[in-house]
C-alpha cells in the first residue's frame, strides 16, 4: 500500500511508561494486544469496544488496564499516539495539514490542530517553525530571534 503512514517507523508497538502497579501476565498480554491494535489502526477511527475486542477483554476491563498500564484512558492514549506520529511526520511528509490530519485519523484539520495544541502546547505550524529554526545555521539566527 502506498500510504505514507505505512512506512512510518512508528509502526512498532509503543511500550507504555512503567505501570504504577504491576500487571498480571494475562493483563499485560491483553494490554499489549490493544496497544498493537492501536498502532496498526491509528489512521482509522478507533472505539473502545474495538480495542476491547482486540484485547479479548470487556470494555470496562480494558479501561482499567489502560489506566494502570499507560496512565491514560484508551482514547487519550490513542490521541497521544496520533500526535507522536504527527510530530514525526510533520517535518518529512510535506503534505497539506488537512491530508495529514485525515491520514492520522482525526475528524478534520481543526480537530487535529486542537489536539496537537492540547498535547504539545503549540500548533503544528508553530512546531514546524520551531524545528526549522533549530536546523538553521547559527549565522542565520540572530539574538535568539528566528527569521
Amino acid at each position: 500500500m502506498g500510504h505514507p503512514l505505512a512506512a512510518s517507523p512508528m509502526a512498532t508497538v509503543f511500550s507504555p511508561d512503567p505501570p504504577a502497579v504491576a500487571l498480571a501476565p494475562q493483563q499485560a498480554a491483553a494490554l499489549q494486544r490493544a496497544l498493537r491494535y492501536v498502532d496498526e489502526h491509528l489512521s482509522q477511527p478507533l472505539r473502545v469496544t474495538e480495542l476491547a475486542a482486540a484485547a479479548c477483554v470487556s470494555r470496562f476491563h480494558l479501561v482499567r488496564l489502560f489506566r494502570t498500564g499507560t496512565g491514560a484512558s484508551p482514547l487519550r492514549y490513542v490521541r497521544r499516539r496520533r500526535i507522536e506520529r504527527a510530530r514525526q511526520l510533520l517535518p518529512v511528509a510535506h503534505l497539506p495539514m488537512s491530508c495529514l490530519a485525515q491520514q492520522l485519523g482525526f475528524f478534520d484539520q481543526s480537530h487535529f490542530v486542537r489536539s496537537f495544541r492540547a498535547e504539545t502546547g503549540c500548533s503544528p505550524g508553530q512546531y514546524l517553525a520551531g524545528d526549522a529554526a533549530l536546523l538553521l545555521p547559527p549565522d542565520r539566527v540572530s539574538n535568539g530571534v528566528h527569521p
